[in-house]
C-alpha cells in the first residue's frame, strides 16, 4: 500500500526544531503556598464523585486510519468525543507508553514514538499521526487535556510502567515499539533478546536498577510540569513484571519492595511540587492485582503505599482476578484512598455463541456486583468504542437494577503464574471458562461456585445457564443457594437452560451448585452463568431470550 506521508528525515528535522513548552490547555495562576493546604485540597478532590474512569488505551494516535485526513476533531472522535453524555467523569489518557518510555506526547524525558506499524509490516491500514499533530502545535495528550477541560471531564495521564508489547522484537526483525533505551542498555532487561522466561518477558526492564527507577520518575515529572492534568496513573498491570529475579521464578525481597516504594514516594513528591505551582492538586492512581499478598511477592507493597499516603485511587484486576470484590474493597477502609473495580475487556476463547462476555449485559452485571461489594467506582480498560451502551449505565447501581444482566462464574481467565511462580495458588475466585484448559470434569464434581451479584431484587425472569458436553439433562442438578432450578431445555450445541426462583437470589455472593452424577464418557463442564431478564425486546440478547422462553 502506498502511504503519502511526510518523509521520516523531514519529521526528525521538525522535531529537532521544536522546543518543549507547557502544554496545559490553560495555565492556573493560583499557586498553593503550603503543603498542608495542598493536601487538604487534594483530599477534597479525591472525595468528589467520579463514577467511571475510562482508560482509552492510547492507540487512537498510533493507529489512525491511513487514508483519513487528520484533524484534531477527527482524532478526538475516535475515542474521546463519544464519552460526552456517558457515566464517565474521568479520562485516563495513555500516550501508548509501550516499551518503557515510548510516548506519543511531545516528550524529552522519554522517546517520541513516531514510527508507523506499516514500516515494519504491521497494520498497513493505519498510520501514526503523532508527528502530524506536533507539526500543528499540539500532541495527543495536549489535545485530550483541552478536550477534557472544554467538556467537563477530569483528565489523568496513564503510564504503563513496564509494557512488554515490544517482546516481539528480534535483532533480524526489529519491532516498531522497540526503544533506543533498551537497545543501548541490555543490562537493564530481564533477559536476552527472544529468551523465554518462566514468569515474565525478556524485554521487561528491571526496577532493581536505580537508573530505571530514576528514568521512570522523570516521565511523571515531565508530564506534571508541562500538562494540566488532574491525576497520573501508575499502570503496573501493563505489565506486572518489575524485578528480574521474580520473572525467573523468585520473589521480591524487602530491599526490592523498599526500592519500588521509594520510587512511588518520589512520584508522589513530583505531583505535589507541580500541583502546588499550578494550583491544581494531582491525584495518583495505581492499577494492581486484587490480592495484596500476590502483589507484594511480585514487588508492590500496596498496603504500605496506602498507609503512607502515596496513592489516592487503587484499581484492581486485569488479565485475571484473584479475589472477590468485597475483600478487595477492604483496602479502602481508611478514608485516604478510593478503591475501583477494573473492568477490562474479556479475552475468553471458544465461548458458546449465546454466552459471550463482550457485551453490554455482562459489563452491567460486573459493575452491579462491584457496586454491591462496596467499591467506590468503575474503571474501564481496553474499551475502544467510547459510544458503547454500557458506559452510559455502569456508573449508577440504580440503573443496573432495572436492566438485563448476565453474570458469569469467571470473566477473565488468564493464569496468575504468568507473573509469579505459584501465582495460581492465590486464586480465591472460582475458575471456569470455555477457554481450553479451563474446563472441569463433571464427574469430579459436584461444584459449588461462589458468584458475585448486584441488587437483582427488581422483578425478572432468572435462568441458570450451563455449557457442557452432550449429556442427558436428567443427570444434571442445578441449584442456586440450595434452591433447585427447573430444567427448561437445551440447544443442540450444549447449552442447558434452567429456570431459577428469583426469591432464591441474594445480593452479594451467591452459590451456584452444579452436579452431573456418574456420567459416561467423562463429559466436561465448560461455562456457567446466571441471566436476569427484564427487557424481552433487548436486541443484543434476543437469541438467548428466545431460547429461554
Amino acid at each position: 500500500m502506498k502511504n503519502n506521508l511526510m518523509p521520516k528525515g523531514i519529521i526528525l528535522i521538525l522535531f529537532c526544531s521544536l522546543f518543549f513548552v507547557s502544554c496545559g490547555s490553560s495555565e492556573r495562576s493560583n499557586n498553593i503556598d503550603s503543603i498542608e493546604k495542598y493536601r487538604e485540597l487534594r483530599t477534597e478532590k479525591l472525595h468528589k464523585s467520579r463514577r467511571v474512569i475510562h482508560n482509552n488505551d492510547g492507540c487512537d494516535a498510533l493507529y489512525f486510519p491511513v487514508n483519513e485526513k487528520y484533524t484534531v476533531t477527527n482524532f478526538l472522535d475516535k475515542r474521546s468525543a463519544g464519552l460526552i453524555g456517558t457515566d464517565v467523569s474521568t479520562i485516563s489518557f495513555c500516550p501508548t507508553a509501550s516499551g518503557f518510555g515510548n510516548f506519543t506526547y511531545n516528550t524529552q524525558a522519554g522517546e517520541l514514538l513516531v514510527k508507523h506499524g506499516f514500516e515494519f509490516g504491521l497494520r498497513d491500514d493505519t498510520r501514526n499521526i503523532t508527528a502530524e499533530m506536533i507539526a500543528e502545535g499540539t500532541d495527543p495528550l495536549k489535545a485530550n487535556v483541552e478536550f477534557a477541560r472544554d467538556n467537563g471531564f477530569e483528565i489523568f495521564w496513564s503510564n504503563r510502567m513496564n509494557d512488554t508489547h515490544d517482546a516481539a522484537h528480534r535483532v533480524d526483525k526489529p519491532f516498531y515499539l522497540w526503544t533506543k533505551f533498551k537497545e543501548n542498555n541490555p543490562q537493564y532487561l530481564f533477559g536476552d533478546v527472544g529468551e523465554r522466561l518462566p514468569n515474565g518477558r525478556w524485554s521487561s526492564v528491571d526496577f532493581t536498577h536505580q537508573e530505571v527507577r530514576d528514568r521512570c520518575v522523570q516521565f511523571f515529572k515531565e508530564v506534571c510540569e508541562n500538562y494540566d492534568v488532574d491525576g497520573v496513573e501508575m499502570d503496573f498491570l501493563r505489565h506486572f513484571e518489575l524485578f528480574k529475579n521474580v520473572g525467573r521464578g523468585g520473589v521480591a525481597s524487602q530491599e526490592q519492595l523498599d526500592m519500588l516504594t521509594d520510587m512511588v514516594s518520589q512520584i508522589r513528591k513530583v505531583t505535589e511540587e507541580a500541583g502546588m505551582k499550578r494550583g491544581n492538586p494531582i491525584l495518583v492512581l495505581t492499577r494492581i492485582p486484587t490480592s495484596p499478598e500476590y502483589a507484594k511477592r511480585a514487588g508492590v507493597d500496596i498496603e504500605r503505599w496506602i498507609e503512607e499516603g502515596l496513592v489516592d485511587i487503587v484499581v484492581g484486576s486485569c488479565y485475571f482476578r484473584l479475589d472477590f470484590w468485597q475483600n478487595f474493597a477492604e483496602l479502602g477502609e481508611k478514608d485516604n484512598v478510593k478503591i475501583y473495580a477494573g473492568l477490562s475487556e474479556s479475552r475468553v476463547r471458544e465461548e458458546h455463541p449465546l454466552l459471550v462476555r463482550q457485551q453490554n449485559s455482562v459489563f452491567r452485571a460486573r459493575a452491579a456486583a462491584a457496586w454491591e461489594a462496596g467499591l467506590d467506582g468503575m474503571y474501564s480498560f481496553n474499551e475502544y468504542n467510547s459510544r458503547v451502551r454500557y458506559l452510559c449505565e455502569i456508573g449508577y447501581p440504580e440503573k443496573l437494577a432495572k436492566t438485563n444482566n448476565l453474570y458469569f462464574v469467571t470473566y477473565r481467565d488468564y493464569t496468575a503464574s504468568r507473573y509469579l511462580k505459584g501465582g495460581d495458588d492465590f486464586f480465591k475466585m472460582p475458575r471456569l471458562s470455555p477457554t481450553p484448559g479451563n474446563h472441569l470434569k463433571l464427574n469430579s464434581g459436584p461444584f459449588n461456585f461462589a458468584m458475585e451479584l448486584g441488587d437483582e431484587s427488581v422483578q425478572a425472569d432468572v435462568y441458570a445457564l450451563v455449557y457442557a458436553d452432550d449429556i442427558n439433562p436428567g443427570n444434571l442438578t442445578v441449584k442456586v443457594n440450595n434452591s433447585e432450578a427447573e430444567f427448561k431445555g437445551k440447544t443442540e450445541d450444549g447449552l442447558y437452560i434452567f429456570e431459577v426462583e428469583q426469591t432464591a437470589i441474594s445480593r452479594g455472593i451467591n452459590e451456584l451448585y452444579i452436579e452431573g452424577g456418574n456420567l459416561k464418557n467423562d463429559p466436561e463442564l465448560k461455562d456457567a452463568a446466571l441471566f436476569f431478564c427484564r427487557d424481552k425486546k433487548d436486541i443484543e440478547m434476543r437469541n438467548l431470550i428466545a431460547e429461554c422462553k
